[in-house]
């Protein structure tokens, strides 16, 4: 399963699904294919004209947009943001007052981060997902509105995950990462002693 299966495998049917970063609006067809329409957004205007040119369906609402600026109220209650960083999803969410029953995300950095903040947005994690795509590990985070109270450990290496095997592998993976780190760093590292105590 890649990266946009395991996102589409997350939406349900009835979900007003808009994908912001949407860059080839790869969910949107898959969503379209069976009959779920959506809106795809990119701060890129090469981006939107490559899909309106590709893309034939009545289904797929293209817009040019910078995070959630061509959004309005109402037109969707669940939030695709993949393929950006954690400090760019949070800017995107802190610039709207529009609120969604679901986010999904895929942060490519600092998930301790991710997962503190969008606390702090009232969002918690509902359920998460380890992807391995192309031999690199994604870290898939759905949320819900909500607030709560994280543990270190649940805030630096996650919660609620849904395939174990997968994430058991990946952890596996980022003690052996985290304990290279340490190995060749000549500075004491207190995040990175944190994950590799939380690991062993």
């Amino acid at each position: 399963m890649n990266r946009i299966e395991a996102i589409y495998s997350l939406i349900d049917k009835n979900d007003k699904v808009i994908d912001v970063g949407c860059d080839q609006a790869k969910l949107s067809i898959m969503l379209s294919l069976r009959n779920q329409a959506s809106i795809a957004c990119d701060i890129s205007e090469k981006v939107i004209e490559r899909a309106r040119h590709d893309i034939d369906s009545s289904l797929i609402d293209l817009r040019v947009s910078n995070g959630l600026e061509k959004i309005q109220d109402g037109e969707g209650d669940t939030l695709v943001l993949a393929g950006m960083g954690t400090h760019t999803i949070i800017e995107i969410l802190s610039n709207t007052n529009l609120r969604f029953n679901k986010i999904i995300t895929i942060s490519n950095n600092y998930h301790d981060i991710l997962r503190e903040k969008m606390n702090n947005l009232n969002y918690i994690v509902d359920k998460e997902l380890i992807v391995k795509d192309n031999n690199k590990y994604y870290n898939l985070i759905m949320f819900k509105e909500g607030n709560k109270k994280y543990s270190k450990k649940e805030l630096l290496i996650g919660l609620n995950h849904i395939d174990k095997d997968m994430y058991n592998e990946y952890l596996n993976y980022l003690l052996n990462k985290y304990l290279k780190i340490k190995k060749s760093s000549k500075d004491n590292n207190k995040k990175v002693n944190e994950i590799i105590n939380l690991l062993s």
